[in-house]
């Protein structure tokens, strides 16, 4: 039985109106197009489904127990295309991603605040986890996108461009070099250097030690997390490299984030989705307010 939603809507109106000329005219159909939809629908259902009599039509007994039936579906579709466009107008829905903690905290929430004021009624979910989460948090459906570095993923996820991210020296605001507007890796070699694991990691030892770092880095503070590092370092404690996002914190930490140069040292960051999944409007709103 293929039944569809324009014989449920003629029938509908030829009941509510007593007649197919009526109910031609709510639905902007000819009086022909309409009879021609009942007799698609009579055929389908295998009965008749209205009593004739002249331009008088009434239900039969068939016709009756279609009736309620015709207006629930008529009236889950209804709810559907209400519920569809709140969603397209960001009136309603839900905004579920990941990132790592520290851009989680930093250069998301200004642009989530300005998200929300605009579009209050969509819920928001934020997964903030380690690098190498990201892709996976993905691919489980956990999240609908993530932002994250260039990380190992499965054929389920692709990617997107999101932002160059750069690497900058971290001192104390009262460190000698925290007025300097850039720094090469030769001028950090004398301080005392807080470590701490990071996708940056191998090139960053590589551009300290290849240019004359003087402290080895067994003698170095290693903490487990960049916050501490950027705690430590704001306490004079030593010094320390941060992706420029991070500068979010300067202020409260007391830090100063200065550009090292010789070399320069960056990342892509990415957004992974699944593949061959549409992002919702909420999701492409959200990530247009972050652009």
């Amino acid at each position: 039985m293929h039944i569809s939603l324009r014989q449920l809507r003629a029938f509908i109106a030829a009941v509510e109106t007593g007649g197919f000329t009526r109910a031609a005219h709510r639905l902007h159909l000819t009086q022909s197009a309409v009879s021609m939809v009942i007799r698609q629908l009579e055929s389908e259902v295998g009965l008749p489904l209205f009593n004739r009599e002249g331009k008088r039509i009434t239900p039969t007994e068939m016709g009756l127990q279609l009736v309620p039936i015709a207006k629930r579906m008529l009236d889950d579709l209804d709810r559907i295309a209400i519920s569809a466009s709140d969603v397209r107008q960001l009136q309603r829905g839900s905004l579920r991603f990941s990132a790592p903690d520290l851009l989680a905290c930093t250069l998301i929430p200004p642009a989530l605040a300005a998200f929300s004021a605009r579009h209050p009624q969509v819920s928001v979910q934020i997964v903030d986890t380690a690098l190498g989460d990201i892709p996976a948090a993905v691919s489980r459906g956990v999240v609908e996108f993530g932002i994250g570095p260039d990380r190992p993923s499965d054929p389920g996820v692709e990617r997107t461009f999101f932002r160059k991210v750069a690497i900058q020296f971290v001192c104390s605001s009262t460190h000698i070099a925290a007025r300097k507007r850039s720094m090469r890796w030769s001028d950090t070699r004398d301080d005392p250097w807080i470590c701490y694991p990071s996708t940056f990691e191998q090139d960053i030892r590589d551009a300290m030690w290849q240019n004359g770092r003087a402290q080895r880095m067994e003698d170095a503070t290693v903490v487990e997390h960049l916050p501490t590092a950027l705690a430590l370092a704001g306490h004079g404690l030593g010094v320390t490299t941060a992706p420029d996002y991070a500068r979010a914190l300067r202020r409260d930490l007391r830090l100063s984030f200065i550009p090292l140069v010789e070399p320069s040292i960056e990342r892509t960051f990415y957004v992974y989705h699944r593949k061959g999944h549409l992002l919702s409007p909420a999701a492409r709103a959200f990530l247009d307010e972050l652009m």
